[in-house]
C-alpha cells in the first residue's frame, strides 16, 4: 500500500468513518454475508417473516381459502417448521412482537358490534363481545424451555386485566401454562380447569372445575358477579382416557362460542353429532388435527370455523401441524372457515344482528 493510500485509510478511521471491513453497515445495508452465515440465515428470516406480516395485514383474515393469505401462511409453516425454529431470534421476536399487539388492541378498548376474535400461540385465542372478554388455552410459550420464546410478564398480566375468563381445555403443557392462569386468578378472574389440574398449586382456591356433562348449562358470573356466562361443558377426550373440556360459552349478547382442545376421541361423536342441535354456535375453534374435523364441524353447526393448534413448535416436526394440511383437513367446511397466524384478529358479525 503507497503511503497516501495508508494516510487516508487511517485518516477515515481517525474520522470514525469506515475502510473495507474496519466497521459493518446496518444489516439492511449490507452487501453480503459472506462469513457469517448465522447471521445470513437470521436477516433472511427476518425478511421473510417480515413479509408475512405485510401480507397478513394487506389481506387480514375471511372465510375460504383466501390466494395471497395462503401463499403466506405457507411460507410460516416452512419458516416454523425448520427443527430449531423456537431457538431463531427472527422467530422469538414474529412471536412476542406479534402476541403483544394482541395485549394493546385489546387496551384499546370495547367492541360495539358482534366479537373480535384474536388468534395466539398453539391453541390460544382471546374473543372479546360487547358483554364479555373470554380467554381460551392461553400459554406463555414457557414450555418450549427457550429464554427467548417466552411472553414477557407485562403481556400476561395486560391479559389478565383485559379478560373476564381463562378457559383451558386440558393438562398437557402446550394447553395449560401455570403462569398465566396465576396472573387470572391474582386478577380475580375465574379460570375454568378440567379435573384435579392445579390442585396442590398456591393459587388453587381460584380455580373454577366444572361438572362435564353435554345436557347442562352452568351459570358462570364474571366481572364480580355483575355479567353471567352460560357454559356447557362438554365430556371430551384426547385420546381414550386423557380429559378434555370441550366448552361452548354464550356471552351476554346471546353469542356463542366452543373450543374443543385438543378434542380426538371417535367414541365422543355420540355427542358431538347433536352438540349443536338445540344450541346456537357462532364461531367453533377447533384443533386442526382432530380425527375427522368435517364430522367435528357438522355437529357444531357453527357460523364461522378458526382452527387452531397449527406450528406447535414444541412437537415433533411431523406433528407440528402445517396451514397445508389444514385447507384439506377442513374438507367441505373451508368456505366457512377462516385460517389465521399468531396475533391476527379477525371481526365477527352474526348475519342475524
Amino acid at each position: 500500500m503507497s503511503g497516501m493510500a495508508w494516510q487516508m485509510t487511517g485518516s477515515l478511521v481517525a474520522l470514525g468513518m469506515c475502510a473495507g471491513a474496519v466497521c459493518a453497515p446496518p444489516d439492511g445495508e449490507r452487501p453480503n454475508w459472506w462469513g457469517d452465515i448465522p447471521g445470513f440465515l437470521d436477516r433472511q428470516r427476518h425478511l421473510a417473516l417480515e413479509s408475512v406480516g405485510e401480507t397478513l395485514s394487506r389481506v387480514p383474515p375471511a372465510p375460504g381459502g383466501v390466494p395471497e393469505r395462503r401463499t403466506a401462511l405457507l411460507l410460516l409453516d416452512t419458516l416454523l417448521h425448520e427443527p430449531d425454529a423456537p431457538e431463531q431470534p427472527a422467530v422469538q421476536a414474529f412471536f412476542r412482537d406479534r402476541t403483544r399487539g394482541v395485549a394493546d388492541a385489546l387496551k384499546s378498548g370495547p367492541v360495539t358490534e358482534g366479537a373480535r376474535i384474536w388468534r395466539l400461540y398453539n391453541h390460544g385465542f382471546i374473543v372479546r363481545t360487547v358483554g364479555a372478554t373470554l380467554a381460551f388455552d392461553v400459554v406463555t410459550g414457557a414450555h418450549l424451555e427457550k429464554e427467548g420464546f417466552r411472553l414477557p410478564e407485562d403481556v400476561v398480566a395486560d391479559f389478565a386485566r383485559e379478560c373476564d375468563v381463562l378457559f383451558i381445555s386440558h393438562l398437557h403443557d402446550d394447553h395449560a401454562d401455570p403462569a398465566v392462569a396465576e396472573a387470572f386468578v391474582r386478577a380475580g378472574k375465574p379460570v375454568v380447569v378440567p379435573g384435579d389440574l392445579w390442585d396442590d398449586a398456591p393459587f388453587a382456591a381460584g380455580l373454577t372445575r366444572p361438572s362435564r356433562d353435554a345436557g347442562a348449562a352452568m351459570p358462570l358470573p364474571v366481572r364480580g358477579g355483575t355479567v353471567r356466562l352460560e357454559v356447557v361443558t362438554f365430556p371430551g377426550h384426547q385420546g381414550k382416557a386423557l380429559e378434555n373440556n370441550v366448552v361452548l360459552v354464550t356471552t351476554p349478547g346471546g353469542l356463542a362460542f366452543a373450543h374443543t382442545g385438543d378434542q380426538s376421541n371417535d367414541a365422543d361423536f355420540a355427542w358431538i353429532d347433536k352438540a349443536g342441535e338445540s344450541r346456537r354456535v357462532d364461531v367453533l375453534l377447533p384443533n386442526c388435527w382432530s380425527p375427522d374435523l368435517p364430522r367435528v364441524v357438522a355437529g357444531f353447526r357453527p357460523a364461522v370455523v378458526i382452527p387452531g393448534h397449527e406450528n406447535e413448535l414444541g412437537h415433533t416436526l411431523d406433528h407440528r401441524e402445517p396451514y397445508w394440511l389444514t385447507y384439506p383437513r377442513l374438507g367441505d367446511a373451508l368456505p366457512r372457515a377462516v385460517l389465521m397466524a399468531w396475533g391476527e384478529c379477525f371481526s365477527y358479525l352474526p348475519k342475524d344482528k
